[in-house]
């Protein structure tokens, strides 16, 4: 694609406002309150990156940035004024793809932070920087605060553990290989790692790790394509276009790990920079990275696992031409640090004191003459009208009105993605995804060096705990991914009223709705004439009650007598929760609720073998996450009941 090194963002009163790509190699910031228009400047930039053959990988938090990828009205986008040129370019040039980690909604995407590729190309202080940045961010995905004295030595374990194994040349594949170095600590490092934590410490961070193998956590690492910097960037073979990567944030489920992606993927980009230096002085910049509302992942006092790895990225790109792009509509939340790496701003309307003090500090070095005139400017300003500020490009500030993006701007559901991601890249995807899975068949198969029993092929449903022990005094417990602070929010689309609601909740309870975990191995026969059984270990949910299965129907949990296909190819709770054994007394839960009545083992297992072709291997009770809530009218004061699930927040059964 023919590059003009023109970035088209907006026009003033009298002219267009534009800025070359090199300009951007001192990266890019775009700051404006909610309904400022932050996310559609933001928008326009990647649109004119890509149509100008500048690769974007895009982090989206929140659904509104993977839009991109669908092409707006030619003739709405004439009558705003935006030469529809641009629009054919594009179409023509930019290809979107959308990947969603964990999850098979877009283009599956997966990162194993044990891959020590590369690595031993690196010099002395980047290894120890990757091997200590490695370790912060899987200690902060189990859990540990880095800024405490419990994280700090886990990290300091697992860099320890991670500098041997690389010695060693001890491959580690997975999670369950470092829960195993762990359990069994090679002697040479067993005198420095004992005296960073107790042995006690040691089971826990185990336990912690070993936890990050079952449930939907595992997706994150195994499921569908391993992230690269190529196939992010389109320079696998994949395609001939300028590809925009974006990355549908909301797969994942906690903010540990949007953080632990961030980092990875942040990561993954440092050390692919640092072996491709930038050819082209003359444009400037090779590709670009932009992250959506910013201030959660760069703070200015915490310190999450990606924050390191992006202020590495900020201070060292520019000089291999990778650019850094940040939007949000808080910059009083973010680390003054950072922002000291930004020469370009796209300020849209700002009210609060602390935003405007901090990006007045930054401004005072880059336009010291027109801070009364910018911050004057900025409480007043109408949506969609910014003001442009850049040293390498405008002697003075321009107020601008951002042109009219080409592509739609909506927010994209998990179920539209499909509607983004063409045939052809999804296909392509598929047969990589699908020669990774045999590779790693023929891998095994070659460790033992000799033949193994037939295994299940089935690849589209990875299942994820294994039973509780049979301690009577564990239990399962589900994890609640709904948080009350965010209630509000999720439970909007459940209210009477169309735009504007009739309802709003008067009162929230969590509680716990039990279950039974019914650990089993199907028996699979295979072949027309000589039947090879196979057996596939899986875990199915009943009711605590009435014994009916539970299981997901668009997003839905559902509980059903009689099950029309095979239990074991129904999507439930391991596909889409996380699970834990913990001990009965640790346990927010009245178990006088239950009557008394233990879990009737001879009865189930009969049932189920009855039901079933399969053996039944043990049963728990699980402790499933709901919230009750109670709606009120909001002029006649009555009020209702509902129950949503701690999962997706929508409508579930409930048994008093």
């Amino acid at each position: 694609m023919k590059n003009n090194n023109q970035l088209i963002l907006g026009k003033t009163d009298t002219s267009e406002v534009a800025i070359n790509t090199k300009t951007l190699q001192r990266h890019f910031a775009c700051f404006g309150s909610s309904g400022s228009g932050k996310t559609v400047a933001s928008k326009v930039l990647i649109e004119e990156l890509a149509r100008n053959g500048v690769p974007v990988i895009a982090f989206d938090p929140q659904g509104d940035i993977a839009s991109i990828g669908l092409p707006g009205n030619k003739e709405d986008i004439e009558k705003q004024g935006t030469d529809t040129a641009i629009l054919d370019a594009y179409n023509e040039n930019v290809e979107v793809v959308v990947w969603t980690p964990g999850s098979s909604k877009g283009i599956p995407l997966s990162i194993n932070p044990l891959q020590f590729d590369d690595v031993e190309k690196l010099n002395a202080e980047d290894k120890i920087r990757f091997f200590s940045s490695t370790s912060k961010n899987i200690s902060s995905l189990v859990g540990y605060d880095s800024n405490s004295d419990d994280g700090k030595s886990a990290e300091a374990i697992l860099s320890v553990i991670f500098e041997y194994c690389h010695k060693e040349k001890v491959i580690l594949k997975d999670f369950n290989d470092l829960v195993g170095v762990l359990k069994k600590i090679p002697e040479s490092i067993q005198d420095v790692i004992s005296s960073v934590g107790s042995s006690a410490f040691i089971k826990g961070l185990t336990k912690k790790l070993s936890l990050l193998t079952l449930g939907t956590r595992k997706l994150i690492f195994q499921t569908g394509v391993p992230a690269s910097i190529d196939a992010l960037l389109g320079l696998d073979g994949s395609t001939e276009k300028t590809r925009i990567s974006v990355i549908y944030l909301n797969t994942l489920h906690s903010s540990e790990e949007k953080e632990f992606f961030i980092a990875g993927i942040s990561q993954l980009l440092y050390r692919w920079m640092l072996k491709n230096p930038l050819k082209n002085s003359q444009t400037g910049i090779q590709c670009a990275l932009f992250i959506d509302e910013i201030a959660p992942y760069i703070p200015p006092v915490k310190v999450p696992a990606c924050k390191e790895n992006l202020e590495l990225l900020f201070r060292q790109g520019r000089k291999y031409g990778v650019s850094c792009l940040i939007a949000t509509q808080s910059p009083g939340d973010i680390d003054y640090k950072a922002i000291g790496q930004f020469s370009t701003f796209i300020l849209g309307t700002l009210n609060t004191k602390q935003d405007i003090e901090k990006v007045k500090k930054r401004l005072e070095s880059v336009a010291p003459k027109e801070i009364d005139y910018i911050t004057g400017k900025l409480p007043a300003l109408k949506p969609g009208n910014f003001l442009a500020i850049s040293p390498d490009e405008f002697s003075t500030v321009q107020q601008m009105k951002v042109r009219w993006l080409v592509t739609e701007h909506r927010v994209v559901s998990e179920k539209q993605i499909a509607e983004i991601n063409s045939t052809a890249v999804s296909e392509h995807y598929d047969r990589v995804i699908n020669e990774r899975s045999e590779d790693k068949s023929n891998t095994t198969e070659d460790a033992d060096d000799k033949p193994k029993p037939e295994q299940s092929s089935k690849t589209d449903k990875p299942k994820a705990v294994k039973s509780a022990t049979n301690n009577e005094d564990q239990v399962i417990i589900v994890k609640n991914m709904i948080m009350e602070r965010f209630l509000a929010k999720e439970i909007r689309s459940h209210l009477k009223g169309g735009l504007f609601k009739s309802e709003k909740i008067a009162s929230s309870q969590f509680i716990h709705l039990p279950l039974i975990q019914v650990a089993v191995t199907f028996f699979e026969k295979k072949g027309l004439f000589k039947k090879t059984i196979t057996e596939i270990p899986e875990n199915l949910y009943l009711d605590y009650k009435d014994h009916k299965m539970v299981h997901v129907k668009k997003d839905h949990f559902v509980f059903s007598s009689v099950i029309d296909r095979d239990p074991h190819k129904i999507d439930d709770l391991d596909n889409f929760c996380t699970l834990s054994t913990i001990d009965r007394d640790d346990v927010d839960f009245d178990f006088r609720s239950l009557g008394g009545r233990k879990i009737n083992k001879d009865k189930i297992k009969k049932m189920m073998e009855r039901k079933y072709n399969l053996r039944v291997n043990d049963v728990t009770l699980t402790l499933f996450p709901l919230w009750k809530c109670t709606l009120e009218n909001k002029k006649t004061k009555e009020s209702r009941e509902v129950v949503l699930d701690g999962i997706f927040a929508n409508f579930i059964e409930y048994k008093n």
